[in-house]
């Protein structure tokens, strides 16, 4: 990669230089105003400092021609391509912030809007410039209101679509784990998806509640297990985990509730593995709520990695209008997510989770603005 310092008077004249010499396809690393001449610092007359930088990588052919060791090359290749990418992000990130210093880099507003409004509902601001850059290298010159809009919509889905669409309960699943901290409504949501296999899977369903701490937590998952003809047994150690599976080995789906308890407190994880321990066909759900505190949930996130997980299912979705850390989520972690809640009615309040949906929610003030334009 090849960098270079500019020093013009204005950041138009180092553009144009830029171009000459390193091409289209230079990347800006870096600007600022600074001082030239005068006297012990005084008197010196304004310019712009611009480092630009730019891949000489060779290509493909290039390398197999000049070299047997390919393979290493292209991997060089592809690092370097990488770092490109990071350098345009943190392009995006450095060109919105720049206002202060007088600094115009010709971003449309509609592209400033549509940052402002992410960065707005709690996405972080690297995985925003990741997602504008993007965007910006796609459009190419379409650099218009409509086009903005929906290509970031569709850069969003994918980027929450990228960990898996497997959504829904397999059909050869025995058993769900749901899992999470206190407060999430572990036990409500257990309710409406157990609901739902019933009524509209018609499956034969039973219920295992090891929340022995909160007596409350029991009665509520015993009244579901009452209206939907339902048996539920009470767990408290793994050996009754293995006693309550085997008298239930003839019902088609198993719902298991946990406790929520401090999950910080790496014994309670320790005791979790082994009540999820099963030899039979489960998805473990971890509950996060959207009202949480992202740094909060990222807590919950790290300490839950000892726990096999396979799904997220986020709740509380009514109850908020931020859902930016969904995008942030998705991003840190490998997990598909399952389900979203927007209320406390069972079964109602429970649908599958919709990645344009939530993406059109995040850009709720950008898409008014753009349907009532068009």
């Amino acid at each position: 990669m090849r960098v270079k310092r500019y020093v013009t008077n204005t950041l138009p004249q180092a553009m144009e230089q830029i171009k000459m010499e390193l091409g289209q396809d230079a990347m800006i690393l870096h600007t600022k105003k600074i001082k030239v001449g005068g006297f012990l610092g005084f008197f010196g007359k304004e310019k712009v400092e611009v480092i630009a930088a730019v891949d000489q990588t060779p290509s493909r052919s290039q390398v197999s021609h000049t070299t047997n060791e390919s393979v290493p090359a292209i991997t060089q290749s592809d690092s370097i391509i990488q770092d490109v990418k990071e350098i345009k992000k943190l392009m995006v990130q450095l060109m919105m912030n720049q206002k202060k210093d007088g600094l115009n880099f010709n971003y449309s507003t509609e592209v400033k809007e549509v940052y402002q409004r992410l960065i707005n509902q709690g996405v972080e601001e690297e995985i925003a410039g990741e997602i504008i850059s993007e965007v910006i290298e796609g459009l190419g010159e379409h650099n218009q209101k409509t086009h903005i809009y929906e290509a970031t919509l569709q850069k969003m889905i994918e980027k929450i679509r990228k960990n898996g669409v497997k959504k829904e309960i397999q059909s050869q699943t025995k058993i769900i784990h749901v899992v999470g901290p206190t407060g999430v409504g572990k036990t409500t949501t257990i309710a409406k998806l157990a609901a739902e296999s019933v009524l509209k899977y018609r499956k034969k369903i039973a219920f295992i509640t090891a929340d022995t701490y909160r007596i409350a937590a029991v009665d509520q998952l015993r009244t579901y297990a009452n209206i939907l003809n339902a048996p539920i047994e009470v767990v408290f150690s793994p050996q009754d985990t293995i006693k309550a599976l085997e008298k239930l080995r003839d019902y088609d789906l198993i719902f298991m509730d946990t406790a929520g308890r401090n999950y910080h407190n790496e014994m309670y994880i320790s005791e979790l593995n082994h009540l999820l321990s099963t030899n039979a066909q489960s998805e473990t759900y971890l509950v996060l709520s959207l009202t949480h505190k992202y740094e909060d949930m990222l807590s919950i996130l790290e300490h839950f990695k000892k726990v096999n997980i396979d799904k997220l299912l986020f709740t509380k979705f009514d109850e908020t209008l931020s859902y930016g850390t969904i995008i942030n989520i998705v991003s840190k972690y490998p997990y598909p997510v399952s389900y979203i809640t927007n209320g406390q009615n069972v079964p109602d309040d429970i649908e599958i989770f919709d990645e344009e949906k939530i993406a059109k929610a995040i850009l709720g003030g950008v898409i008014g603005d753009n349907q009532r334009s068009s």
